[in-house]
């Protein structure tokens, strides 16, 4: 590292970092003891994460970014503050619903890696211009606090994880001989928050005031990635060659040829930077040949760079298909993110080379500061309320349901429901209350019945299981024409069947052929059927039925994707096997069905007697 920067930090700077670190760690103490004791603050989603953002944030800026504690340069990070704090207001927003202030979703860690991301770039800027005094305009100093900041939170990471499993050890230790006075002082939060923190801040200490020891890490890292760096741009330009042989059909069927390809990229452009970091100016012929790798190689891998544009389109065009198939989902609106980030430094950088050749590589140094810039202002922009990608994803879900492409039966309403939050509740409401569901009644029921539920996977029924009618519509019953009879309707009530407590209806079938049942029911989400009989006067769950293969080998995936036909029929011996069609199915009994067949039998043998 080149930058001639003092070793060691100041005494007033370690100990205000030190104090920083104790600091954020009581108010990290404060915040967990308010949800214990269900202080109003804790109460409402908006104030916690807000709360949060800002004491985990702005602490952890400064800890690792701060080069001198009397520099008023210092004062600029808190203009960080409130931003953090509308942001962490926002997503506590997206996540508290009416109904359900506690929800667990899961933006929250999405939100952390974006925000941590931007954070960890801004952050590489302010250290720049505290060291430098103007701000960062070259790539080199930017790589070096890159480099730096990594390395310090890997060591600071490893440090506190043995320091916890030492401290833990010895609590065993001491607990295996009666004395549990250090276990449960361990898992104290008034011990955990200030002493991991005042651990956290001497760990900080002593890494930064160690810069040898990062540089000669950094230097092992490089000459390892500088090895690996030809492998993975001959792996990449491997790919494209064979593409023209293969075609493109087996990347749109695996569905994961796409995401490889992306992560092999972002590995290219990444080893691509911290290789090829040290040209500055417009290269002469002997600079050129003192660059890294023989001439060939080299060319190789600007080659495997030039041609990353191709990957972006391949991986953009294989998204759209899936959004063009089954609609946009906050999982597809994320990878779209990523990969026109990703389009737009493989794009510059092709651009660069095929333009400016040998003088490219000191521009491409440049344009990754503003690419840094620009990563870390969308990565903001997107967590806040002006480009808030589930309001997007709902709007567009409902946009396919009114214009046709999405089905009011295929039309997934709990996934907006608990998958987008609150703004997905809002969109349901309001969909709700929309001339297109006053002509849809069945879908107006399930978005009514997804607005009553609490949690997603509660057991709890929806319906009022007093009345028959309302139970009945919980089941959607082929061959049309066919009702469930009152007896077994009774049955699943006693049973609390699932089926009462999910917004989409269960697949029922009625069996036509001579079965010991006459019912399967299939609950949400399983290829397993639940066969019900008439016994005695009474209805009882028989079994459960589930796929064995297909008659044929060659149709086994046929059978997985073809439903149950009500022309099931038993295949005689041992087994119980049925068959439908191409398909074999077994019968697992339940023990209650097994019991009964128990009691069955001597009355049978009885009677054979005495005939």
């Amino acid at each position: 590292m080149d930058d001639n920067r003092p070793n060691t930090l100041d005494k007033a700077t370690s100990a205000g970092l030190i104090l920083l670190a104790v600091m954020q760690g009581v108010a990290l103490l404060a915040l967990h003891l308010a949800i214990d004791h269900e202080h109003w603050l804790a109460a409402d989603q908006r104030w916690l994460k807000a709360l949060y953002a800002v004491t985990l944030a702005l602490p952890a800026f400064y800890l690792i970014s701060m080069e001198r504690l009397r520099d008023r340069l210092n004062f600029l990070p808190l203009l960080l503050a409130p931003l953090l704090f509308w942001l962490g207001w926002h997503l506590g927003w997206v996540e508290q619903t009416p109904e359900q202030p506690w929800a667990r979703h899961q933006f929250t860690f999405a939100f952390c890696v974006a925000v941590g991301v931007a954070l960890f770039i801004l952050a590489l800027f302010f250290r720049s211009s505290a060291v430098s005094r103007t701000w960062p305009t070259t790539y080199s100093p930017l790589l070096n606090y890159s480099w730096e900041f990594v390395l310090t939170l890997a060591q600071l990471a490893l440090f506190i994880g043995v320091f916890w499993v030492l401290l833990w050890l010895g609590a065993a230790l001491f607990a295996a001989i009666g004395l549990g006075f250090f276990e449960t002082l361990f898992s104290e939060p008034v011990f955990i928050y200030p002493v991991t923190w005042l651990v956290i801040g001497l760990t900080l200490m002593m890494i930064r005031n160690r810069f040898r020891l990062i540089q000669s890490v950094r230097q092992m890292s490089e000459a390892l990635i500088k090895a690996l760096l030809p492998l993975v741009a001959l792996i990449i330009l491997l790919f494209f060659a064979v593409l023209p042989a293969t075609g493109l059909q087996p990347v749109w069927d695996t569905g994961r040829a796409s995401s490889i390809l992306m992560a092999l990229m972002l590995t290219l452009l990444l080893f691509f930077n911290a290789v090829f970091h040290q040209a500055h100016g417009s290269l002469h012929d002997s600079q050129y040949n003192s660059l890294p790798y023989p001439t060939w190689l080299r060319r190789l891998i600007l080659l495997a760079v030039v041609l990353l544009p191709v990957g972006s389109v391949l991986a953009a065009w294989a998204l759209w298909l899936r959004v063009d198939q089954y609609g946009l989902s906050l999982d597809r609106l994320w990878a779209a993110l990523l990969q026109a980030l990703t389009a737009t430094f493989t794009i510059s950088y092709s651009l660069l080379l095929l333009w400016r050749r040998r003088a490219a590589l000191p521009i491409l140094q440049r344009a990754n500061v503003g690419l840094a810039l620009l990563v870390a202002g969308v990565l903001i922009v997107v967590n806040t309320p002006l480009a808030d990608a589930r309001h997007w994803v709902a709007e567009h879900q409902i946009k396919r349901l009114l214009d046709g492409r999405t089905t009011a039966e295929a039309f997934d309403v709990d996934y907006l429901r608990f998958q987008l939050g609150q703004p997905g509740t809002l969109a349901l409401q309001a969909l709700a209350e929309s001339e297109f569901a006053q002509s849809q009644p069945e879908l107006t029921r399930r978005i009514e019945l997804s607005l009553k539920q609490t949690e997603r996977w509660s057991q709890d029924p929806l319906v009022d299981t007093q009345d028959l009618n309302e139970v009945a519509r919980q089941f959607k019953v082929s061959p049309e024409g066919a009702s469930l009879p009152e007896l077994l309707l009774n049955l699943l009530v006693e049973q609390s069947s699932t089926c009462l407590s999910q917004t989409e209806p269960c697949q029922t079938l009625q069996v036509s052929s001579d079965t010991p049942f006459q019912w399967l029911i299939y609950e949400p989400y399983s290829a397993v059927g639940n066969a019900y009989g008439e016994r005695d006067g009474g209805w009882l769950l028989f079994g459960h039925l589930m796929l064995l293969g297909a008659t044929q080998p060659q149709d086994d995936q046929t059978c997985q994707a073809v439903p149950t036909t009500d022309d099931l029929e038993r295949i005689a011996g041992p087994a119980d096997v049925y068959r439908s069609g191409n398909c074999l199915y077994s019968l697992q009994p339940t023990l209650e069905s097994a019991r009964q067949q128990l009691s069955i039998q001597p009355d049978e043998n009885r009677q054979a007697q005495r005939e």
